[in-house]
């Protein structure tokens, strides 16, 4: 017969399926490192340098000795205790109160939002987001077929009130429209904060049209300012929201460890979904994240990642000031981003690949993120990876490219 024709085999759904734009890049960007220095403003990731590598080494070496317990299968729904470590951990820093029954440790965060999908959403059903929105969550969902409708966001996050236009627009239509998906703090990738009214306006309209809404907290500790920033999950009085959390942004993203929590009945699916899939999340990790929790160590690892970013944020927003005072970019008051938006003649993608060429400075194209026929000329700024000594300098470089891609 000779060689398979193996698109024959393949399932519809991977009709859905395409390449992550963030993983793409980061594998050209390392393999560009090994030739000559890059300044890089790219990964989404805590930095190495800030990460507490003595508590870390002292932790897993008595995390170690317990090996019967970190070699074999722990519970698909976690480790007994962490799961109670988690629910003090969001009653004390969230102001959430919940039992360990109504939480599952995933996969970090996005194995969360994998479960949700597969859960709950059908080819052609309706998911609402903010627009932009974390490109990986979307490209998940899209494997489901599903539909996704952006909702355009200003300085206080997703505009709510056109959220509740286009619902209006969608219940007429006679659409059921199954989840609102939203990153209310230091959003991917925009670095947009929700404002409290917004946050609230938001559960109202779940509630008034009948939607259950995912609420991703990926970026809840990386917060610089004195704003409130209340997750959903602690002002939702009807059982509402899906509350993914992930110590992947303040604790190290190699750890993989997250939680998904939810009310009972929902969680008994996620229960039943994620049995199958990995039998249970990485073992070790899980026992140092609950010795992290165990010893009140969180704070401080978090407080001085915060010390950290928070002055890289402040050297990358002074050097776009600086030198590209005609261009927009958000203003974070939390996360790790900052969106740019190049001249609209200038396309992110051919931008992002001649920054790097020429220049040996790396950025994600935001255009991915995107909903719709926008964003073409929208790049993402990560500060947290990047040396400090080195952001104004690539700034400058960014701008110099501006500069002749307008000539």
């Amino acid at each position: 017969m000779g060689k398979p024709d193996y698109n024959k085999f393949f399932a519809s759904r991977v009709n859905y399926m395409y390449p992550s734009p963030i993983r793409e890049a980061v594998a050209k960007i390392a393999y560009r490192s090994k030739i000559r220095p890059v300044i890089s403003f790219a990964a989404g990731e805590p930095d190495p340098e800030v990460l507490p590598r003595d508590i870390y080494a002292s932790l897993s070496a008595e995390v170690f000795k317990n090996v019967p317990k970190i070699v074999n299968y722990a519970p698909a729904e976690g480790v007994l205790d962490l799961r109670e470590e988690i629910a003090k951990f969001m009653e004390e820093y969230e102001g959430i109160k919940t039992t360990y029954e109504k939480i599952i440790v995933t996969v970090g965060g996005s194995q969360a939002l994998d479960i949700v999908a597969r859960i709950i959403l059908e080819p052609g059903d309706i998911v609402i987001t903010e627009n932009p929105s974390y490109v990986n969550t979307l490209l998940c969902w899209k494997h489901y077929g599903v539909r996704l409708i952006g909702i355009e966001m200003d300085d206080e996050g997703m505009k709510t009130d056109k959220l509740e236009e286009e619902i209006k627009k969608l219940k007429s239509e006679g659409r059921l429209i199954k989840l609102i998906y939203t990153i209310p703090t230091g959003q991917n990738p925009s670095g947009i904060t929700m404002s409290m009214e917004r946050r609230k306006h938001l559960l109202e309209i779940a509630s008034k049209y009948d939607i259950l809404v995912v609420e991703d907290t990926a970026y809840n500790h990386l917060v610089y300012e004195e704003v409130e920033v209340k997750p959903l999950r602690s002002m939702d009085k009807e059982g509402r929201i899906i509350y993914t959390g992930s110590f992947s942004k303040v604790l190290g993203t190699g750890l993989r460890v997250g939680w998904l929590e939810a009310p009972e009945e929902i969680i008994e699916k996620v229960r039943y979904s994620k049995q199958p899939m990995d039998m249970c999340a990485p073992v070790p990790s899980q026992y140092l994240v609950l010795e992290v929790l165990r010893r009140k160590l969180f704070k401080n690892i978090k407080l001085k990642a915060i010390e950290a970013y928070k002055h890289k944020r402040d050297l990358m927003l002074k050097a776009l000031d600086a030198h590209l005072p005609e261009l927009k970019h958000t203003r974070p008051v939390a996360g790790m981003f900052i969106l740019l938006w190049l001249p609209e003649h200038i396309e992110s993608y051919a931008f992002a690949d001649a920054l790097l060429e020429k220049y040996d400075v790396a950025v994600i194209p935001a255009t991915p993120f995107f909903i719709g026929e926008i964003g073409r000329n929208v790049i993402r700024l990560n500060f947290s990876m990047a040396k400090p000594d080195l952001i104004d300098e690539g700034v400058k470089r960014i701008a110099k490219l501006v500069r002749e891609m307008s000539k």
